[in-house]
Parts: C-alpha cells; structure tokens; sequence
C-alpha cells in the first residue's frame, strides 16, 4: 500500500501515524512518498493517468479545485460510510472533505490553525487584569491597560497578514451573526455594513491608542518582539506564532484566549484542514480503508497532532503545551475566516485575495476608505445569484 504526501513538513506526523497504524495491522506494508508542494498535483494528476495512482494521497479539500475535479472524474472513493468519522461531530472539519454531492470523499485532520489573543501572565498577574467573558469587558480592559506604560496590544500594522489576523477575531467577536450567515446559507456579501463595522472597531482601537504610538508603521516582526520582551501586554495573531514567543524569550510566562462576543459567545477563527483520499481504483481497498479509518481515528489524529506540534479542534485530544490547551478549551463556537469566504465567492476575473493584499493597509494609513475598500472587493466577488447558479 502506497501513501502520497505533498510537503516534508509533514513527514514525521505521518510516519508516526503509520507506525500506530502497523502496530495494529503489522502484515500491512506500507510505503509512503512525499512530493515538493510546488510539483504535487502535477505529479498526483500523471500519475493517476498511467494508472498509477496511490492507494491513499492528500488534497486540498475543497479549499482548491483538484478535490472536487478528482471526485468528477470518479478518481476518489466515497468515504461517507466507509470510515468512522465520529470523532469530529460538533466541529467543522469535514466541510473541506465534503463534496459538491454531499458525500465525503476524504479524512479530515483533527488540526486546525487559528487566531487568538496572546497575553502576558506575569503581568496580568501583577496588574489585576481578568480575562474577559464579554465585548464590552475586553473593550473596558483595553481601555484601563492604554493608563499604562505597556503597550495594549502589539499589532504589525505594515503586513495585510498581521491586520488579517487580528481583524478576523474582531469581526468574529462583533458580528458573528455575518460569520454564520456565510456558514448556512454558503454566501455573505463582503461588503455589508457589518464587515465595515467591524473595520471601524479596529480603527478606533488604534485612535485610542490601543496598538502604540505610530502603529501603522509596525512592522510584524517588531510587533512579535514586542511581546515577546514584554513591551506589550497582549498580541493577537496566528496560532502559530507560539514557537517564535519561544524563541524570541524562553522565560516568557503567556496564555491565551479569544476575544469573547458581547453575549458570552466565544469564536474561535479556525479553518480546517484535509487528510488523505483513498483511490477509487486501488487494489488494497480492505488496507486502505483501514488505514483511513485510523488515520481519522482519536489514536491516530493524536499522533498527528502530537508530531506537529498543532492544535486540535477535537476536545478530546489534549497537548502537552499549555498554551496550546488555551486555545484549544477557550472557545465555544469555530468561526471562518474571512479571507477563506473571499477565496470561495471569488469570480473568474481578478482575484479579491490579491486585491485585499494590496490595499488591506490602507484603509488604516488614510489611503482608502474602508467602504471603498470593501466595495472594490466585493466587486471582484460573484453575487448570490451566482453562486447559487454554479451550484446547481
């Protein structure tokens, strides 16, 4: 039995899988192969031309077109009753492995990698600071933390990524309704007043001083720093900036928590990720199943996530790393991002992700307003009607 990867950062992760997986069935012989990302789906797609297609391979998922093309041209096993997918029930993870048919034709992965607020204990200890429960509180605590010589939050307003980062938690904590509106019914307009709501809250965070002084002309970089020397009380930013805090000042005591919405909701901007597909022609359907069916299973999601060092978003798979535990038990609802719903209402011309790139920063600069900023997006972006078009 033959398993494709797509990156070498994940090699480890799933060779520990297979060694779990071996220790169940150790009469299964199994290969694996990882390919450069950049070749990938070049070779996956040669190779399942000559008929040579691996019993199991990764994909995107729905995040790109291959999943859905592979699964059009009868090239992907229907999962649906085929693998014990328990595990992820409460979550979203098996969105980005569920078809245009409703049917599931891939193992998630029980990672996911997302937002939060990132926060100094020492200090919070020191100061009095509680973690807030609402909006309002956390708002309340930014203003009481601006009377201090620390730094609120430290915020990289130079990099479109940084503003993402923190953006999302905004827009998640102030208007989820916007968020779950996307989620049941598959569109919401990018430029509802909402999402520019949500735009002007940051902007005023930043006229009271919550980022610093001169804020717009941080950099990422230094805004980490920042934190990492305790310079700033709090970051909000990717999950995966733990191991440069790390880095950057071993001793840094922080945890972390979401910023929560007014009515004690807690969004969690997360998106899923996808594990492996198995072939529809495979000749060790029996192995290749069981192996799916390990690989989404607690035991071997555990080994996934353990080797990765990754956030899980089952409860019940635990990290050893404090911090991570944070995240992973902080938050009562999974949020999308909105760089993902601007990726999938996308049209066929100019993409609004590259146009967001461009001029994410300026609406903060005074370059461009925030409503024109989000029209010139949702220009780019099929309508209702559309989208509803092209899935029928």
């Amino acid at each position: 039995m033959v398993i494709w990867e797509h990156a070498s950062s994940f090699e480890d992760a799933l060779k520990s899988v297979i060694e779990g997986f071996q220790e169940k069935y150790p009469d299964v012989d199994v290969e694996y192969s990882v390919k450069t990302s950049d070749q990938y789906y070049n070779l996956l797609q040669t190779a399942m031309q000559a008929n040579e297609c691996p019993d199991l391979f990764w994909t995107n998922g729905q995040a790109t077109t291959n999943f859905q093309a592979y699964v059009d041209q009868g090239l992907m096993m229907d999962l649906t009753d085929k693998v014990d997918f328990s595990l992820y029930d409460g979550t979203n993870a098996m969105k980005i492995v569920t078809a245009k048919d409703g049917k599931i034709y891939s193992t998630p992965t029980a990672e996911t990698g997302g937002r939060a607020v990132f926060y100094n204990k020492r200090l919070f200890k020191e100061k009095g600071y509680q973690i807030p429960k609402k909006l309002s509180e956390f708002e309340a605590l930014l203003a009481e933390m601006a009377k201090t010589d620390e730094v609120p939050i430290s915020l990289g307003a130079t990099d479109p990524w940084d503003l993402l980062f923190i953006f999302e938690p905004v827009l998640a904590a102030t208007h989820l309704d916007w968020i779950q509106e996307y989620e049941k019914t598959g569109y919401a307009p990018v430029n509802d007043a909402r999402v520019v709501d949500a735009y002007k809250k940051m902007a005023e965070w930043g006229d009271k001083g919550y980022f610093g002084r001169n804020w717009t002309g941080i950099s990422g970089e230094g805004a980490s720093l920042a934190f990492s020397t305790e310079k700033a009380l709090m970051y909000i930013g990717g999950t995966w900036n733990i191991s440069t805090f790390k880095e950057n000042n071993p001793k840094l005591d922080f945890g972390a928590f979401q910023i929560p919405c007014e009515d004690g909701q807690i969004p969690f901007v997360s998106p899923s990720s996808c594990g492996l597909g198995v072939s529809s022609k495979t000749e060790n359907k029996e192995a290749a199943l069981a192996f799916a069916n390990y690989f989404a299973s607690k035991e071997g999601q555990s080994r996934w996530l353990e080797a990765l060092g990754a956030i899980s978003c089952v409860p019940s798979i635990q990290s050893k790393e404090a911090v991570v535990n944070d995240i992973q038990n902080g938050y009562t609802v999974q949020a999308t991002s909105y760089y993902d719903i601007l990726g999938k209402e996308a049209g066929k011309g100019d993409s609004p992700c590259n146009l967001w790139e461009e001029d994410q920063c300026k609406i903060f600069t005074g370059g461009l307003s925030i409503q024109k900023f989000v029209d010139s997006l949702q220009s780019l972006c099929l309508t209702k009607e559309e989208m509803s078009a092209g899935k029928s």
